[in-house]
């Protein structure tokens, strides 16, 4: 490449690295310096440096330490059923009749945000007019107040999770079941294999990476959740539903206005993913499934 044909290829990205740099790098820069600060918008003349304090803070604060409470009961309990079911799914909705209008169907979840799942969740688990409740009272159940107990709103909101995001694990998996190479599957009939013993032994080890990429996509998803939290719980009651994420939320804008504190939170939060992924793709052995190698 030339020297003018790179500088008019420079002039044309230089807009998006501007971009960039002011939407992404500077917020972030600026998220982890206030995370040393005191900055607090309710208080005039705040956000001297007070170095670690507000990290310290964190592991004092029982508030911050119920949301991780919470935040791992959905990685724990959503991300495997979401995992199970889209593996599930995926096997036996294929070379089913009427495959495309399942596939379709099944999609759909995925593509409703957060919010509207939470609204609509605050109309179906509702106590005095929910669908929920209005379905128990056939069994002779009574009522349930769904949103108002811990453990039954700690289950409505992994239920959405669940419902939610079981779809985009079962299209990974759906696409690489439909990537399998169809003469290793007639290999494995002639040798004598059923259909399952097929799946378990010759497609079953080449969807591994995807399922390990899948699982790590979910468990930093995990971490974020807010929007079903926010609009159906407040992460109530009490705290039962209180997310890491949805607490920074709470700190930083809807009560505190602590934006030195929130930054610090938001900056263990980053810290965790990170460490927690790379955790995860050592343990996976991910970059040999992938089928990278550490020279490349």
């Amino acid at each position: 490449m030339s020297k003018s044909s790179r500088k008019i290829a420079i002039l044309f990205i230089l807009p998006v690295i501007i971009f960039y740099l002011v939407m992404a790098i500077y917020p972030f820069v600026s998220m982890v310096y206030e995370s040393f600060t005191n900055l607090n918008l309710t208080i005039p003349h705040s956000g001297q440096f007070i170095g670690l304090s507000n990290y310290f803070a964190i592991f004092q604060d029982p508030l911050a330490l119920s949301s991780i409470d919470f935040s791992a009961m959905v990685i724990y309990i959503a991300v495997p059923v979401e995992m199970i079911l889209g593996l599930v799914f995926a096997y036996l909705i294929r070379g089913l009749k009427g495959e495309k209008i399942f596939r379709t169907l099944f999609l759909i979840p995925m593509m409703i945000p957060g919010i509207v799942f939470g609204i609509a969740a605050q109309m179906i688990f509702n106590y005095l007019f929910g669908a929920a409740n209005y379905f128990l009272s056939f069994l002779g159940i009574q009522p349930v107040a769904w949103l108002g107990q811990a453990a039954t709103a700690q289950f409505v909101i992994i239920f959405l999770d669940v419902l939610q995001w079981t779809p985009f694990v079962f299209l990974i998996i759906y696409a690489g079941l439909l990537s399998v190479p169809q003469d290793l599957i007639d290999a494995a009939k002639v040798d004598g294999a059923n259909g399952w013993q097929a799946f378990l032994h010759v497609e079953f080890p080449t969807l591994k990476p995807l399922i390990y990429v899948a699982l790590i996509i979910r468990i930093i998803d995990a971490l974020k959740i807010f929007g079903k939290i926010y609009m159906t719980t407040w992460g109530g009651p009490g705290t039962a539903t209180s997310s890491w994420s949805f607490y920074i939320y709470k700190v930083g804008v809807s009560y505190g206005w602590d934006i030195g504190y929130a930054s610090a939170l938001a900056v263990i939060l980053l810290i965790v993913s990170t460490i927690l992924v790379n955790i995860l793709i050592r343990f996976l052995n991910l970059g040999e499934q992938l089928g990278i190698s550490k020279e490349a």
